[in-house]
Order: structure tokens, then sequence, then C-alpha cells
């Protein structure tokens, strides 16, 4: 399981303060990074990453994120199958309530499976 901070800022968020979805996807994508890196992932294959991602994005809402929240990221849901790649990020905020959860599919990225393996 890995595990990063992060603070909602105003171009997160719409009219109502409230974090949007593309947002959600856009930090889950920084920690899978950010978690490949910490992994040992050299930089160089890091930069193919967002090409091998599928356009199957999954959001589930339990509590809303709100504009300069403190929250933080869980990377640890990982499911290879049939050439494809899920990684779950679960959001929570800073009393440690679980708020949302993000999947995202990649196509097999080689870099991620050796992690695994």
């Amino acid at each position: 399981m890995f595990r990063i901070n992060y603070k909602v800022t105003g171009e997160d968020v719409n009219d109502f303060m409230v974090m949007q979805n593309e947002a959600y996807f856009s930090y889950s994508i920084s920690a899978i990074k950010n978690f490949l890196h910490e992994k040992g992932i050299p930089s160089q294959q890091l930069l193919d990453f967002k090409n091998k991602l599928i356009n199957q994005k999954q959001l589930e809402f339990y509590k809303d994120l709100m504009f300069t929240q403190n929250f933080f990221i869980h990377v640890d849901t990982l499911e290879i199958l049939d050439s494809k790649t899920t990684i779950k990020n679960r959001f929570f905020n800073s009393k440690n309530e679980l708020c949302a959860a993000a999947s995202i599919i990649f196509e097999n990225y080689t870099p991620m499976l050796n992690i695994y393996n």
C-alpha cells in the first residue's frame, strides 16, 4: 500500500467548491506515478505511462472533498487480467473518512507488472 497527501486546489473544484470528477483521475494518475517512482521505475519509463491509459475509468463517491481540504490517497488495489492492469485508488479526507474510490485501467504496463512479480 502506498499513501500520498494532497490538498484540493481552486482548479480542481466546480462552482459549489466540490472537487470535480476529472480531478480525482488527475490525482490518481499523479499518485500512481509517485508510487512507481518510489518503487524504482526509471523516469524514462514513466514518460510512457500516460500513453498506456485506456479510457475506462470508474469513480465511486462516498463523501465530497471540498476546496482547500487536505486529503490523502491510498494506491492499494492492483488487478491484472486479460492484458489490462486495473489500479484502484481510495481518497480519504483528513478525518480518515473514505470519500471516493477511483479505478483506472491501463494496457499492460511492463514496469508496473515487474513490481508485483
